[in-house]
């Protein structure tokens, strides 16, 4: 009888383990990706999505958050990462995974985006083509999220397209080289790293990016004057990995959407903040804001025009890109 008690309670502790070992290994935890820093807007986005999946699953579904170089993984490298299975989320800006999907790049053409309103009228209308292209790259979007727009910062005050003859902008891409040429400007191709000492030196005297940018890179010391011409806006899409998706749970699922929607509104929300504090930052250390004048900006959107048709040409065989672009630029017109 003594044998028979502690044979069943022996049995029963081995149930027990067996059942608390089996519902800890229920649990998935997944890795989630973004290359930029800690303080990043981008990168708290994601940490803010990672709590609430954790809190919406009572710890069901959690997400890894890694950041910066921890993985060792370049921004070009994520979508073919998560594509092929080596990262399971992953946050990426769209023209830096563009490859063979042109569409992924249409969102940075010049003075083409010009609002906070028509960035969300471009994510909502770009969201279908961008979703095509994930299906073929074993992805599902979970959200869209937008950058700052580039402005004109100067060591002179630019007040009209004339005032730009001359310049040396610096540029990173040939969008941005032939927008200068349009504008009569020269273009050079400067690192970020070495902006300061180019705009210090004078090898260059003027750069097209955000006040974060700015900020970060104490731009501010060596350029005095600030054009907000909203020049262009990258945006970022967050994926995870189809297989790893299919696997989930559909109360898994759900709760991984709802919380990559609220994540998408802090970051739509977040964006603007960030920009407004970093300008602000900028004015009280030496730099002026000029207005730019409707005049001025018609200019610029004509000197972008040629950029654009240059685009549009290359990439006539895309025929997605060439749809969503004619596709925004009617929808626009009905938002002013």
């Amino acid at each position: 009888m003594m044998f028979r008690k502690q044979f069943s309670a022996v049995l029963i502790t081995f149930l027990l383990v067996a059942f608390f070992a089996t519902a800890a290994a229920a649990k998935t935890t997944l890795m989630a990706l973004t290359v930029w820093n800690e303080e990043n807007y981008q990168t708290r986005g994601l940490m803010l999505m990672a709590k609430r999946v954790s809190e919406l699953t009572k710890g069901d579904l959690s997400l890894r958050v890694e950041y910066g170089g921890s993985l060792g993984y370049k921004g070009a490298e994520l979508l073919n990462a998560v594509n092929d299975g080596q990262l399971d989320i992953a946050e990426m800006v769209t023209s830096n995974v563009a490859g063979d999907a042109p569409v992924l790049a249409l969102r940075t053409l010049p003075m083409m985006v010009d609002s906070w309103q028509e960035v969300e009228l471009f994510d909502k209308l770009a969201k279908p083509y961008y979703e095509k292209v994930l299906d073929r790259k074993n992805q599902k979007l979970l959200l869209i999220s937008p950058w700052p727009f580039g402005g004109l910062w100067s060591k002179k005050k630019v007040t009209d397209i004339k005032d730009m003859q001359g310049l040396k902008i610096r540029s990173y891409d040939r969008n941005g080289a032939l927008f200068a040429a349009a504008c009569k400007a020269q273009a050079l191709n400067v690192p970020y790293a070495e902006t300061y000492t180019g705009l210090a030196t004078g090898l260059i005297d003027s750069t097209i990016t955000s006040s974060i940018s700015v900020r970060e890179g104490k731009f501010y010391e060596v350029c005095k004057f600030h054009m907000p011409i909203r020049f262009s806006t990258a945006s970022s899409i967050t994926t995870i990995n189809r297989k790893v998706w299919d696997k989930l749970t559909p109360d898994q699922q759900k709760a991984l959407m709802t919380a990559a929607a609220e994540c998408e509104k802090f970051l739509r929300d977040e964006v603007k903040r960030v920009v407004a504090e970093n300008d602000d930052f900028c004015y009280h250390n030496g730099v002026t804001k000029v207005d730019v004048s409707g005049t001025y900006h018609n200019q610029l959107v004509a000197a972008a025009g040629m950029v654009a048709n240059d685009w549009l040409e290359s990439n006539k065989k895309a025929a997605d890109a060439i749809e969503l672009y004619n596709k925004f630029m009617t929808e626009k017109k009905k938002l002013k």
